[in-house]
C-alpha cells in the first residue's frame, strides 16, 4: 500500500508547480500554448454547451446526492463516495479563492455564454479531474463485472476530456487555466489520498 508520505509529496509538488504556472501566466499577456489554443474554437457549440454543463454547480448537487443514495445502500462503495464529495466541496472553495487571488483575465473571444469569474484556474478543469476522471479510475478499480467496467470507465474518461475541450470551444479559457485546472485537481486528490492512508495507518497501529 502506498504510505501518506507519497501522497503527501505528490500533493505538495503538485501544489509548487499549480503555483508556479498562476504566476507565471497571470501577470503576462497570452503567449505560446495559450495563443496556438484559440485554433480550437468553435465546434459544436451545443455539444460544447453540454460538456461545459455537467460540471455547473446544480449537475454537481444533483451527482452528490445520487453518490449519497449510493452510499446509504451499498457500504462497500461508502469511502470512495464519502472522500470524493469532501475532496470535491473543499476544493470547489479552494479553487474560488485562487481565482480571486491570481485575477487572470479570461479571454476576449467568449461564445455564447460569458462567466463572471477570473480564468486561472479552471474550476471545469478540476471539476473534469476530481469528478468524471476519478470515477473512471474508482469503475476501473471496482469489482463491478468487466464489461460494465470497460464500457463505463472510458466514457467518463472521454467525458472528462470533453469538458477540457469545450472550455477551449467556447473561449472560456487559456490552454494553460485548464492545466492549472488539472494540476489543482490532482493536489486535491493526493491530498485525500495522504488523509486516508494516514487514518488507515492509525488504525492499524491501534
Amino acid at each position: 500500500m502506498i504510505g501518506w508520505r507519497l501522497y503527501l509529496t505528490a500533493a505538495l509538488v503538485g501544489a509548487s508547480l499549480y503555483l508556479s504556472l498562476g504566476n507565471r501566466v497571470s501577470h503576462a499577456p497570452p503567449a505560446g500554448i495559450d495563443l496556438a489554443g484559440r485554433a480550437l474554437l468553435g465546434g459544436p457549440p451545443q455539444l460544447a454547451l453540454l460538456f461545459t454543463e455537467s460540471c455547473y454547480w446544480y449537475v454537481l448537487v444533483a451527482l452528490g446526492l445520487l453518490g449519497i443514495v449510493v452510499a446509504i445502500r451499498a457500504p462497500a462503495w461508502r469511502e470512495r463516495i464519502i472522500s470524493s464529495l469532501i475532496t470535491t466541496v473543499v476544493f470547489w472553495q479552494v479553487s474560488d479563492v485562487l481565482k480571486n487571488s491570481f485575477r487572470r483575465p479570461r479571454p476576449d473571444y467568449w461564445r455564447i455564454i460569458h462567466e463572471p469569474s477570473y480564468a486561472y484556474s479552471s474550476g471545469h478543469a478540476m471539476f473534469a479531474t476530481i469528478v468524471y476522471a476519478l470515477w473512471a479510475w474508482f469503475i476501473w478499480r471496482s469489482d463491478l463485472p468487466r464489461p460494465l467496467r470497460f464500457v463505463i470507465t472510458p466514457l467518463l474518461a472521454l467525458w472528462a476530456c470533453g469538458i477540457l475541450w469545450s472550455r477551449l470551444a467556447l473561449g472560456a479559457h487559456w490552454v494553460t487555466d485548464l492545466i492549472g485546472g488539472v494540476l489543482l485537481g490532482l493536489v486535491g486528490l493526493s491530498a485525500g489520498a495522504a488523509i486516508r492512508a494516514g487514518l488507515r495507518g492509525r488504525h492499524a497501529t491501534s
